[in-house]
């Protein structure tokens, strides 16, 4: 059975000092919950906190967000800058040939009863 789908709410400005539910990951991260479950135990995210000793709620700090955010920021600027680096490449020679399309033509009507 899957599960049901919710409404994502969007976010605010993310608060360094307030904690933000795992239940908003999708909200936060822009992925879907199983994404992010998925994501925190590759090591890909941060890895959220329990918010009372011994309970089963977890959540992010907001500074964990952000610093987050900022490590995905420095490498979308470094890998654009590698892109813009990167010498265009020529188009194959197979591909610059244009092709005349052929129109098809269905059998002449007579020549199908003879």
């Amino acid at each position: 059975m899957t599960r049901p789908k919710t409404a994502v709410q969007l976010i605010g400005d993310i608060n360094p000092s307030q904690i933000y539910p795992t239940t908003l990951g999708p909200a936060i991260w822009g992925l879907g919950w199983q994404a992010v479950r998925n994501k925190i135990r590759a090591g890909q995210l941060p890895r959220p906190s329990p918010l009372t000793p011994g309970s089963n709620r977890e959540g992010w700090f907001g500074s964990q967000i952000l610093e987050h955010r900022a490590k995905m920021q420095a490498l979308a600027e470094q890998k654009a800058a590698t892109n813009a680096a990167r010498p265009k490449q020529p188009q194959p020679t197979a591909f610059k040939k244009k092709i005349k399309k052929v129109k098809l033509r269905t059998a002449a009507r007579g020549a199908a009863s003879a």
